[in-house]
């Protein structure tokens, strides 16, 4: 009886060079979609995870944010639970990363204090265990809780301060800035920046980590016209590379353009707020090379949107559009706890009911996109709420 033939050789899945799987993996739309691609095999998660090509591809694509950490409860990162689309992503965040902070070392005389999180940009955290703004910030770290690493930033030095000031007068505005373009061949290079504002004028100062210093860099004075009031109730916003202030009192926001380091003030839309409205305008990014302003609207259940195109003219900007953004529960009381770049942070609470209500809800502007987050109100705690964008690993590089 003849035997069966032999089985023909199992061929070898084709292999596509380098190049081409780059190219493929530079179109994809999302950063999950890379994470889910770079898990199909060994030679896709070489080519995925290549530190240059996580440059380019982060060019392309900004990371997503993946949560929101609350300024005075470290130890959590607050990301959307399913069927938010970026749950998954999250989910291996905040399994990965160190968000307590334990691997940042505290001074012995700081008994039980917390650090705080003051800022968050690019996958870093600025921390220090100080709550208040009317002193000088002597243990600011900035750290990845990635990769658990991070750099102590040195006292601001004490002649770079006006001398002219007492406590009660001034305050310290410390937050992230990306690194200046001459700076970008360190790879792991960032800014720190610290405006000192006093009721009538900033003054900025700049930490850069490739030379280890601070240093004076621009200044702004509101006297004699008094555009802004009260310097330090402004509130800070990060757009396309841009810091914007804002504050329900003035017609004006506050621009810093961090590679120039130059304050200058540009004139708000008009919009028609209640008496004594307490919702401040935020500003986003609105899509299509378009600058946003948003507010609650009047009847409270729309946003109110203004956006128009940045130019670079004498009047620095083109006539607002006015948008509206139906909100999705009606009866409920909104409020913008926070933005950055096109992500909002709103907080609903229903009206009329003796223990209120409270949801949040993170609105992406550029596609209107409603996610809400099931988290506690206080996990979300008191002071602002910081968004924390990253790629999910294993794609995300160290940032220090």
């Amino acid at each position: 009886m003849a035997s069966a033939p032999a089985p023909a050789p199992a061929r070898a899945a084709p292999t596509l060079p380098v190049e081409i799987l780059e190219d493929i993996f530079r179109r994809l739309h999302e950063a999950a979609d890379l994470a889910r691609a770079s898990a199909v095999c060994s030679s896709f998660r070489r080519a995925a995870c290549d530190r240059g090509f996580l440059r380019r591809f982060r060019s392309l694509h900004p990371p997503p944010v993946l949560g929101v950490l609350a300024f005075e409860n470290p130890g959590v990162l607050l990301h959307a639970k399913p069927p938010h689309r970026s749950a998954p992503a999250a989910r291996a965040l905040a399994q990965a990363a160190d968000f307590s902070f334990s691997f940042v070392p505290r001074a012995p005389n700081y008994g039980n204090r917390v650090w705080r999180v003051w800022d968050a940009l690019d996958g870093r955290v600025l921390l220090s265990m100080n709550r208040y703004r009317n002193t000088a910030l002597e243990d600011l770290v900035v750290c990845d809780p990635l990769h658990r690493r991070y750099v102590q930033i040195p006292p601001t030095p004490g002649e770079l301060v006006p001398s002219n000031r007492c406590h009660d007068d001034v305050d310290f505005e410390p937050f992230l800035a990306p690194a200046l373009k001459e700076e970008e061949m360190h790879e792991l290079s960032f800014r720190v920046i610290c405006n000192v504002r006093s009721s009538y004028k900033v003054v900025t100062l700049v930490f850069s980590s490739v030379t280890a210093n601070w240093r004076g860099a621009t200044s702004i004075s509101f006297l004699p016209d008094r555009l802004v009031d009260n310097p330090r109730s402004l509130v800070r916003y990060y757009v396309r590379g841009c810091f914007y202030w804002t504050c329900a009192s003035v017609k004006h926001m506050l621009l810093l353009d961090p590679r120039e380091m130059k304050l200058t003030l540009v004139k708000l839309p008009h919009i028609e707020l209640p008496r004594f409205n307490h919702k401040l305008p935020v500003i986003v990014d609105a899509g299509e090379d378009k600058l946003g302003v948003v507010t609650v609207g009047y009847m409270n259940n729309t946003l109110d949107l203004y956006c128009k195109t940045w130019w670079n003219s004498d009047d620095g900007m083109e006539d607002w559009q006015h948008k509206i953004i139906p909100l999705p529960e009606l009866g409920y009381e909104w409020y913008i706890k926070g933005a950055a770049d096109s992500y909002l942070l709103l907080k609903v609470i229903r009206k009329g009911s003796e223990i209120p209500k409270q949801v949040f809800y993170i609105l992406e502007v550029k596609t209107l996109s409603f996610e809400r987050l099931h988290v506690s109100v206080s996990d979300m705690g008191f002071g602002p709420p910081r968004f924390f964008a990253s790629f999910p690993p294993p794609l995300s590089l160290p940032t220090i």
